[in-house]
């Protein structure tokens, strides 16, 4: 990884993309390595970009579709890196990429992919409750509390993000307040 990195900050943009599959190839669940990973795509694609890679990336995209059968979720997974590689700017293909690694119980994946189309799309709504979801999977309620406040700055009465606030709400008090540890009701309230 810290070749690739080096490699990204050298501008070998090929060397860093093939470094940083290779290492997803053998932990795909690994966040740092997508981070980088997404950083060399853009560099690439804004210097090699154009509506013909677009348009490709487009149709092969238009077959794809998210299952919860994890071997075609895999497949699916597999898929949209491969696409993202060619277009890292497409909405649907990231999106594709966090319903696959949903149903791969990969919440951290998923985060990193909706937090990706909320940089294309920050006001997307159904965006922002699924990357709330997603932290909230991933063991982080706070980031999921600030982003249903978020929403809901913007839309006060909406239902699925009071309901994250909610959810949201009780993870964190449950883990501040270390409640899913053994023991007893008295022993937690002396601690």
């Amino acid at each position: 990884m810290e070749n690739a990195r080096i490699a990204l900050e050298r501008g070998q943009l090929d060397y860093a993309l093939d470094a940083t599959g290779e290492i997803l190839l053998a932990a795909p669940a690994c966040v740092a390595v997508r981070r980088l990973q997404r950083e060399a795509q853009l560099k690439r694609f804004k210097t090699r970009g154009g509506l013909m890679a677009r348009a490709a990336v487009w149709m092969a995209a238009a077959s794809l579709r998210a299952c919860a059968d994890p071997k075609r979720a895999g497949r699916t997974l597999a898929a949209a890196e491969k696409l993202l590689r060619r277009d890292p700017t497409s909405v649907a293909l990231l999106t594709l990429l966090a319903e696959s690694a949903l149903h791969l119980g990969r919440p951290e994946t998923e985060a990193f992919a909706r937090e990706a189309i909320r940089e294309l799309r920050p006001a997307a709504r159904d965006n922002l409750i699924a990357l709330g979801e997603a932290w909230l999977a991933a063991g982080q309620p706070t980031k999921a509390l600030h982003l249903a406040e978020e929403v809901l700055r913007a839309h006060p009465v909406d239902g699925p993000a009071l309901e994250l606030l909610r959810q949201a709400s009780i993870a964190q008090t449950v883990t501040a307040g270390n409640w899913d540890s053994a023991g007893t009701f008295r022993e937690k309230l002396r601690s």
